[in-house]
């Protein structure tokens, strides 16, 4: 062990659940042990470590590559802190935490690519089995950078912690949604069981929209599947600055100009559904008052890791169901609609409750009641179970003729969108 402490210690009991063989779940005391890590990780003193590994939690590059040169750093495969706690953990950890600090620090990306060309290893693990990836993905600071340098070097995506846990679990816990596309794009296994039983695939709509849009853009991909609006672009050329305008049959389609909306319609003409009595619902929204929303995801975020993340305090408000555009009564309006069973928990059953439908920007808002047209809401809501988010949400495109008027196009759901 190190002599370098770091601050940390491991009690009796930690050590005690650590001795179990294999994976450590939750019956074998795997809750606990994460929160007297965490409690733990929080006392660390960087100034408590060697001076090699307090220039690599620093970031101090100028001092880091002297002692790899001159042959004074310790072992690159070792560690520190009874933690044991290997250097690129160390300065990932550095990076998530250093504020200021002394001239020449804060260089971790610098830091960090010179030392795997000296041969530091990415996948030390410490006690718990975290690699420098795993705490890459489960802090609220952003370290995408060196994400991708450690995985770019080597870093094994799909390395399993103590847990059973592959990196992936801090990102969507954290809402990280640029790190759950990296890690997507490294090809994380999202079938990977943990100590539990739990998968990715299983359980990643429950962490919010943006995980939602995300995972599933990358599991269509994988597959080779396509879904209709899955990125903001010109469907002809694909350029995503220009303003783009909907395919006046379908609604669907998008383009940034005439002339290749021209372009590609021997192809879409194929697929372009027009908005008919077979493909459509038409409903009456119920427009009632204010009601404080806070996403379900962000709910679990507070309760499972004791705060919440930036986009869900955004995302909480007061929002009113009695919402239509201002332009209504120039025309009827062409807009995109999130709606929304009753949510009965995972998995969705069938209910005869109200639908949230709303738009991203909230300009329009309502209820669907199933008393006003039972028919129609019955289809919708098979539409969302059936083809929606987790059987929770679904995206569609929609025509909003008059206050009183929605039409729903629920035979060509899009895919699922950041909101």
């Amino acid at each position: 062990m190190s002599e370098y402490s770091g601050g940390l210690v491991v009690s009796p009991q930690m050590r005690a659940i650590l001795s179990k063989p294999g994976f450590i779940g939750e019956k074998q005391g795997g809750q606990k042990l994460r929160d007297m890590y965490r409690a733990g990780s929080v006392n660390q003193d960087p100034f408590l470590l060697s001076p090699f590994g307090q220039s690599v939690f620093m970031g101090q590059f100028e001092l880091v590559k002297k002692a790899v040169e001159s042959g004074s750093a310790p072992d690159l495969a070792g560690t520190e802190t009874p933690y044991e706690t290997g250097y690129a953990s160390s300065l990932i950890l550095g990076a998530q935490r250093v504020q200021g600090g002394p001239p020449g620090s804060r260089r971790f990306l610098e830091t960090l690519e010179y030392l795997l060309s000296k041969g530091l290893p990415p996948d030390v693990p410490d006690i718990v089995g975290y690699t420098a990836l795993h705490h890459a993905t489960s802090s609220r600071e952003p370290t995408d950078d060196l994400t991708r340098c450690l995985l770019e070097h080597g870093a094994n995506v799909n390395y399993q912690n103590r847990y059973g846990e592959n990196p992936l679990l801090g990102a969507l816990q954290l809402n990280l949604v640029s790190m759950v596309d990296l890690l997507m794009e490294f090809g994380i296994d999202i079938d990977l069981a943990d100590a539990d039983g739990w998968t990715a695939r299983e359980n990643f709509t429950q962490y919010g929209p943006r995980v939602t849009a995300t995972l599933t853009k990358w599991i269509r991909k994988r597959s080779g599947e396509e879904a209709p609006r899955a990125e903001k672009c010109c469907d002809a050329c694909g350029v995503s600055t220009a303003s783009l305008k909907n395919c006046a049959r379908c609604r669907v389609a998008r383009y940034c100009s005439p002339e290749c909306q021209k372009s590609a319609w021997p192809s879409h003409k194929k697929m372009c559904i027009p908005f008919s009595d077979s493909s459509t619902v038409t409903l009456k929204p119920y427009y009632q008052s204010s009601t404080q929303t806070f996403p379900t995801a962000e709910m679990a975020r507070v309760l499972n890791l004791g705060y919440s993340t930036e986009a869900a305090r955004s995302n909480t408000r007061s929002t009113s169901l009695a919402q239509t555009p201002k332009d209504l009564d120039r025309k009827a309006k062409s807009i995109v609609v999130k709606v929304q069973v009753p949510f009965t928990g995972y998995p969705i059953v069938r209910s005869t409750g109200n639908l949230m439908v709303y738009t991203k920007k909230r300009d329009f808002a309502c209820s669907i009641r199933r008393s006003d047209a039972p028919d129609e809401y019955e289809r919708i809501s098979e539409a969302v179970r059936t083809k929606g988010v987790g059987g929770a949400k679904a995206y569609f495109a929609a025509e909003l003729e008059s206050k009183d008027k929605l039409v729903v196009k629920i035979a060509e759901p899009l895919a699922e969108q950041p909101w």
